[in-house]
């Protein structure tokens, strides 16, 4: 197994929320319809989204838009 591909794995199972996030994103999703989801605060997922965008596990597929930014993954 990659070296790379290891360190992501890691990465979600560090965060719970991390992993459910990331599992949710099977479509294009808002931070908003996934903390409704999950039943979790929105600023969480956000911050979440934010960690997986930066480790390149997700993606924001409109981000020129200020908001309603949607979100999906991209495979470990």
């Amino acid at each position: 197994m990659k070296k790379s591909k290891l360190k992501r794995m890691i990465f979600l199972k560090k965060g719970r929320l991390r992993s459910r996030v990331y599992e949710s994103l099977n479509k294009p999703k808002t931070a908003t319809e996934i903390s409704k989801e999950l039943k979790v605060h929105r600023s969480a997922v956000s911050r979440v989204l934010l960690d997986l965008e930066r480790e390149n596990l997700a993606e924001c597929v409109n981000a020129e838009d200020a908001s309603f930014r949607h979100y999906i993954k991209k495979p470990v």
